[in-house]
């Protein structure tokens, strides 16, 4: 097996590319090839099994190295939030936003009700 450093991997569109650590070659892969138990991570250290395919140099069988650690010949890359973790910040978001939002249209309607009251 070969041993590299994921490149970038879009989580969106399910593909990444690693850079090959004996050939400096970038090789594209698919989730379908990740082996992991954890996230894909830029900068994380893997080996895999390279193909060829009609598209170009693939890696398949793709498994991180060492738990997960990054490569010692890569450049540490800070580790974004995956887009799960920021829909589900922006998620907690909206729903706090629509709780406030509520509490503050009922002091005004409590406010008006008062006022016709009185």
């Amino acid at each position: 097996m070969a041993k590299g450093t994921i490149k970038r991997y879009d989580f969106r569109k399910g593909f990444g590319f690693i850079v090959d650590d004996k050939t400096g070659e970038d090789l594209f892969f698919h989730k379908s090839a990740w082996q992991g138990d954890g996230p894909i991570r830029q900068g994380l250290a893997v080996k895999f099994v390279n193909k060829d395919s009609d598209k170009g140099p693939q890696a398949e069988s793709v498994i991180p190295l060492d738990g997960g650690s990054k490569s010692s010949n890569s450049k540490p890359a800070a580790k974004p939030a995956s887009l799960e973790e920021r829909v589900e910040a922006l998620e907690g978001a909206l729903r706090t936003w629509k709780v406030l939002s509520f509490l503050a249209l009922a002091g005004v309607i409590a406010l008006a009700v008062e006022k016709f009251l009185m």
